[in-house]
Formats: C-alpha cells, sequence, structure tokens
C-alpha cells in the first residue's frame, strides 16, 4: 500500500469481530500514518461525516491535508427495515457509501433517456465499487478528503456469480473507478481476489483501474489468464506534476503500463481529463509519442477537463499555468447554456480533439479510439476520424463499456 498520512481512523463496528476483516485491516494499518484511531459506530461516524467531511471543495492546488481514512464494512445481510431505519436515523451516511451498501452498482449514464435528455453519448453498464476516496490531490477533484475502504472483500466476491447472471450480455467489469485501486494492494487484495474470479470466466473480462498511480508491480506475477485489463488515466507533464499532486508523473505512468503489457495485461489509455496548459499542444504530442514507442493500448479513449467553469477553474488552479487563450474562451462562455459537464465551449474542445487524432495517427495508432461522455454534435463532426477506427456513437468500444472485453477490442483494432 502507498503510505497517507491520515488525520484519523476510523474502525467501523464488526470489521475486527471477523477473523478475514480484521487480518485485513491489520495489514493495512501500517500504511494509515496517523495516532488517532478510533473505533465507531453508526452514530459516531455520521457525526464526523456531518462535521467534517460534508460539501467538501476539490483539492485545488494544496495537498498537505491530511484525511479520514475508514475501514468500513459491506452490510449485504441487512433487510429492508435495516437499511430503512439507519437511512432515517443516519443520512449522512448515505454519500461515499459509508452506510456500507451497493458495491455492484449500475451507471445508468448511456441509457435512452440519458442521451435523450443531455444530447451526451456514454453507455449504460454495471460497476464494481469497494473503496470511495484517493490516495492523490488532483487539483479539479474531491475524492481525497475521506478514503472509505470495505474489508469484508471475500463476501464481496462469493456474491459475485449471483450478481453477474444479472447481465448475462455484459462482458466487462470496471473496478473500481472510485480510487485508484492499486495505490492500497497488495495488503488490501481485493484485486488479488477479483483477478483470480474473472481468471475462471470465460468471456468475462475486469478492468483494474490502475488510474494516475505506477503501483503495479505487486501484480506483475498474477495468473490472471488474460482476463484483467489494465487501465490508466495519463496526462502530460506539466498536468501530471503540478496540477495531480501525489499522483505518478507522466512517464511512470507509462512505464507501469509497459510493465503490465509484458505480463501479459491488455493495457488501455485514458487522456483524462485533457488540461490545455501554456505549451499543451507540444507537451501532448510528446506524451503520444512517448506512450507509443513503449506500449501498445488496446483501446483509447479522450476527455477535456469538465464540471469546471471559469470561476470554479480559478478556485483550483492557478490560472497562470493555463494556456492563455483558453483562459479567455472560458471567460467568455461562462454562462452561457451548456450541456452537462460541457462547460468548455465547442471550439476548444475541437481543438484538443483535433490535436490527439492528429497525434494518435501520427504515432500509428490501430486501436479502437473513443470520447467519453461527449456530446452527439462532436462525434458527428469527428465522424471521418472515428470512421478510420471502426468507431459509431450507437456502436463503439472504450475503456469500461459494457461489451469492451479485449476480445471484443481486439475485433475492432487493427
Amino acid at each position: 500500500m502507498l503510505p497517507i498520512a491520515a488525520s484519523k481512523l476510523l474502525i467501523v463496528d464488526g470489521v475486527e469481530d471477523a477473523p478475514r476483516m480484521r487480518a485485513r485491516a491489520e495489514r493495512l494499518r501500517p500504511g494509515v500514518v496517523t495516532d488517532d484511531v478510533r473505533r465507531v459506530g453508526d452514530a459516531e461516524l455520521a457525526a464526523i461525516v456531518k462535521a467534517e467531511l460534508a460539501g467538501l471543495p476539490h483539492h485545488g492546488m494544496r495537498g498537505d491535508f491530511k484525511p479520514a481514512v475508514i475501514f468500513n464494512r459491506f452490510r449485504f445481510d441487512d433487510g429492508e427495515a435495516e437499511r430503512k431505519r439507519r437511512a432515517e436515523a443516519f443520512p449522512e451516511l448515505s454519500r461515499h457509501k459509508f452506510d456500507g451498501y451497493g458495491g455492484f452498482d449500475w451507471r445508468d449514464s448511456g441509457s435512452r433517456k440519458y442521451r435523450e435528455t443531455t444530447g451526451l453519448v456514454c453507455q449504460p453498464a454495471w460497476q464494481l465499487h469497494t473503496i470511495v476516496g484517493c490516495h492523490f490531490r488532483c487539483a479539479y477533484c474531491s475524492l481525497g478528503w475521506s478514503l472509505n475502504v470495505m474489508m469484508n472483500m471475500e463476501d464481496f466476491v462469493e456474491r459475485l456469480d449471483g450478481w453477474i447472471e444479472q447481465c448475462p450480455v455484459q462482458t466487462l467489469f470496471q473496478y473500481d473507478n472510485f480510487t485508484d485501486t492499486v495505490c492500497f494492494e497488495p495488503e488490501h487484495g481485493g484485486s488479488k481476489l477479483l483477478i483470480d474470479y474473472f481468471a475462471r470466466k470465460p468471456g468475462r473480462a475486469l478492468e483494474l483501474y490502475v488510474g494516475k498511480s505506477g503501483h503495479v508491480d505487486w501484480m506483475l506475477d498474477y495468473d490472471h489468464r488474460g482476463h484483467t485489463v489494465c487501465c490508466w488515466s495519463v496526462s502530460a507533464a506539466t498536468q501530471s506534476r503540478q496540477f495531480e499532486h501525489r499522483s505518478a508523473p507522466m512517464e511512470d505512468r507509462i512505464e507501469s503500463m509497459r510493465k503490465c503489457q509484458q505480463a501479459g495485461y491488455a493495457v488501455r489509455v485514458r487522456f483524462s481529463p485533457i488540461i490545455p496548459v501554456r505549451n499543451w499542444e507540444a507537451e501532448n504530442r510528446e506524451m503520444i509519442r512517448l506512450l507509443f514507442s513503449r506500449v501498445k493500448p488496446d483501446v483509447v479513449t479522450m476527455e477535456p477537463i469538465r464540471f469546471l467553469t471559469h470561476d470554479a477553474m480559478g478556485k483550483c488552479f492557478d490560472l497562470s499555468l493555463l494556456d492563455d487563450g483558453f483562459v479567455a474562451a472560458l471567460k467568455v462562455f461562462q454562462g452561457q447554456p451548456f450541456a452537462q459537464g460541457c462547460e468548455v465551449p465547442d471550439e476548444w474542445r475541437k481543438r484538443v480533439y483535433r490535436l490527439f487524432f492528429d497525434g494518435l495517427e501520427a504515432a500509428g495508432c490501430d486501436a479502437p479510439v473513443a470520447f467519453c461522455r461527449e456530446k452527439r454534435t462532436l462525434w458527428e463532426h469527428f465522424a471521418a476520424d472515428f470512421a478510420r477506427y471502426g468507431q459509431h456513437p450507437d456502436a463503439y468500444i472504450c475503456n469500461c463499456g459494457p461489451y469492451a472485453a479485449p476480445a471484443t477490442a481486439a475485433l475492432i483494432g487493427g
């Protein structure tokens, strides 16, 4: 586990009563650096969440704060009456799985209603979530204030057969985009349990979200049998160092991709979120060139920065590090109507995508290329580029799509 300096460690009632959960907590405990260790029930945890963990802002340019770490557990056996009682008594726990519910969760983005309402293209899917919160301090994110880590992973995996039967045509299951999962390994052991599980499942694959980490040596000798995909978010030099505090720099992420590919894993890349810093064009061309000189991803997606207006970016970033034209365009665009998550005006998203399409072609990319949660109008604007990769907004492969297991991606890729 990557060590983390914490404000406190909260161990939820019941975790230390079960041998497997207690053993997991004991393995993780040395990686959580704090002298404030408490055993908490619902009331104590709800009070801390309400007082310290509610309505917190994006991290911004600071990276020195200490998060609260929670060793929690799923409440699989709670009946409807107990769930209702807890929800009414402790509504604060309904966020970030503090209440211990969920884990096999439906992502509705991309449903017909979603597309009609938002104008965005995405694909709905079932996803695996057992940790909410991150080691890293990306300026545009707010998931670093707390780390809520489920301890009863064996119970979780034992239920997977029943859950997966609910979705017989889904081939890829993403784990866990509420965190960069590998940061907790191998002590947590959840990734190993899931890699082993999917290794035994013909036609099914696990997507392990490595994210912005380079921490992969622990998994290189696992017997994944080609059923685990590893996915990174890769950003260029200035962004990875200035705006993604504590994360691995660009070169380290690419090196960890190379290691995993050499170990037989399929590797995928998300260029996300793309932030136009000063000299962003040259930096991103170099990033693409470097990546494709060392690895061969089987899927590529891209996504410009989203969910931040000009004023919100001013609170998150040192704007002097950003492209002057980009900042000016954001300022002019602020206050105008925009699709969900499309605060960056179309003219700039088109500039970003044009550079990446050209860079990918120059690098010899023959993997499927897709947008992430982008407007259909922009898919149509780049229809000729997508046609080169066999992609269409109504039938495409992306990093975490429900039908994007490696065998499917290989059929589309060159």
